[in-house]
């Protein structure tokens, strides 16, 4: 029992010096100053937050699924009903942040088709030619 609780703080402590070993590494790339581009390039090269995102949970899950297999190794059981929760916290992130991407993409097509864009002036009807007479009133 005493083995167990060493390994797991042993295990807890490495995964949080790996995790700010991580943010240290990573962090100064992700937060670097824009720069302006001379030619209104628009964002192309950013980062998104959702890029962001999606990198830290893909770090999570590489991370979880080692110290899952470790865990794994010196009990001889795997923690499944955490295993299960992790992966499905995750894939609801995912699901709601593709749900999101989606929305904007659509209102932003919507937008640029509906007519809160830039418009065309209107054009009058053609006035060289007469009206034929009402027939019937």
């Amino acid at each position: 029992m005493t083995g167990t609780v060493v390994v797991a703080a042993l295990a807890m402590a490495a995964g949080t010096a790996l995790g700010v070993l991580l943010c240290r590494i990573v962090g100064p790339r992700l937060y670097r100053p824009r720069r302006l581009q001379p030619d209104g390039g628009g964002d192309k090269g950013k980062m998104g937050v959702m890029d962001k995102v999606l990198i830290l949970e893909a770090v999570i899950l590489v991370a979880y699924t080692v110290a899952a297999l470790a865990v794994f190794w010196h009990t001889g059981s795997e923690p499944a009903t955490l295993t299960a929760c992790v992966f499905g916290v995750c894939g609801i992130e995912n699901g709601v942040m593709g749900w999101i991407k989606t929305s904007k993409e659509k209102a932003a097509e919507a937008a640029k088709t509906n007519g809160s864009g830039p418009q065309a002036a209107p054009m009058d009807p053609p006035t060289e030619r007469e009206e034929p007479p009402d027939v019937g009133l």
